[in-house]
């Protein structure tokens, strides 16, 4: 039989695969618009039902695109595992966050276009690399972007951080909270405040002996006095409030000094030096 449009009927598994696709296509609509107004839960769900729908697929990576809905079947997946991605930051869940961005890794890679949202995306996974100090892997990532991709300002804020940490720039590290290119950074860039913030106080108790409670704020780009007072409680207890002044205890550093154990040390370079001269 033929249809009304001149097109043969199709078979009963080629049918089967088409409502699929159809029901995929609307469901990722619908996640989209959940990871969009936050509502986390909900997009979980959905998430959960798309991922057993693309088990229908059979042209996902690594297998070829031999079957004629496989340039749909992959679009579709690929934009889900983005919006899993988004997902994962919104829930703060850096280990979904990993997950899902490898799952999307092969679909970028066989992809004959760019997706409109894969800049940010490589951009987020260049943060996360930043916050776990995985440097290695950071620039492993570059490597595979081309001179365009940089240029995109989610890829270039994080190759900016990387170069004020690698020099010590902490305070523009900071500071570049203010010009994030869009609201799915603040997750990793707050990971990432963090751990900056630790190693500015760490300089600073051994710089100062003591700062105005003024200065100290500043210093650690602190919205308020309590931010400074519970960034204080939480972790440098051995800082005293005195006041409107902040004193360092300088028994800490003599302490870390002590530990060092500076004669072993010598005595094993000396050690190497002479084993050196020995083979040369």
């Amino acid at each position: 039989k033929i249809n009304q449009n001149g097109a043969p009927p199709l078979e009963l598994g080629q049918q089967g695969d088409a409502m699929a696709l159809e029901k995929a296509a609307a469901d990722l609509a619908v996640l989209k618009q959940q990871v969009a107004s936050k509502s986390y839960d909900a997009a979980k769900s959905t998430l959960v039902g798309i991922k057993i729908g693309m088990t229908t697929f059979t042209s996902l990576p690594p297998a070829p695109p031999s079957t004629p809905a496989a340039a749909q079947e992959r679009q579709i997946a690929g934009e889900t595992f983005e919006q899993a991605v988004l997902l994962s930051v919104g829930m703060e869940d850096t280990q979904s966050f990993q997950r899902h961005f490898a799952q999307l890794k092969p679909f970028y890679a066989e992809a004959p276009t760019a997706s409109p949202l894969q800049c940010t995306v490589c951009g987020l996974n260049l943060m996360l690399l930043l916050v776990e100090n995985r440097l290695a892997e950071f620039h492993s990532e570059l490597e595979l972007l081309g001179e365009e991709e940089r240029a995109n300002e989610a890829i270039a804020f994080p190759i900016r951080l990387e170069q004020y940490l690698m020099v010590g720039s902490y305070n523009q590290v900071l500071e570049a909270k203010a010009s994030m290119p869009n609201a799915s950074f603040d997750f990793f860039m707050a990971l990432l405040l963090d751990t900056v913030r630790d190693f500015i106080a760490e300089c600073t108790e051994v710089a100062y002996t003591e700062l105005s409670m003024s200065a100290a704020q500043t210093m650690m780009i602190l919205g308020s006095r309590e931010e400074l007072v519970s960034f204080i409680e939480e972790a440098h207890e051995n800082w005293v409030v005195d006041g409107e002044t902040l004193r360092f205890n300088p028994a800490s550093t003599a302490s870390k000094s002590s530990e060092v154990p500076s004669m072993r040390l010598m005595s094993e370079a000396l050690g190497y030096a002479t084993e050196l001269e020995r083979i040369v």
